[in-house]
């Protein structure tokens, strides 16, 4: 089961303290050693969100609020390794809702 490994951040970078939370990462349950890291939270920001990036706007997901197994939504659609599917609970799982083996 793949781990997400969730880390928190502001959008200058540095780690985000409780309640500072703007962004966020998690390894790629695909590709070793890869994460995908600067994803907008969703009302943590005055960035406008536009979930299809297109008018003028960044996409942005909303969170649970659980540092230890967080659930984001909507589905993240990484464009480097081509991964697609979700973070519940602190765990990636496939667009099918199946549970992602650990990257090998």
């Amino acid at each position: 089961m793949s781990d997400a490994k969730v880390t928190f951040a502001r959008l200058d970078s540095l780690d985000a303290p409780t309640g500072q939370e703007q962004t966020f990462g998690f390894a790629c349950p695909i590709k070793k050693g890869h994460r995908c890291e600067g994803l907008i939270m969703a009302g943590r920001t005055i960035l406008k969100r536009d979930p299809q990036g297109q008018n003028g706007g960044i996409a942005q997901w909303d969170w649970n609020g659980n540092r230890t197994a967080p659930t984001f939504t909507p589905s993240i659609n990484d464009g480097f390794c081509g991964w697609h599917g979700y973070l519940r609970n602190g765990r990636c799982v496939n667009a099918q809702s199946a549970d992602e083996p650990e990257p090998t």
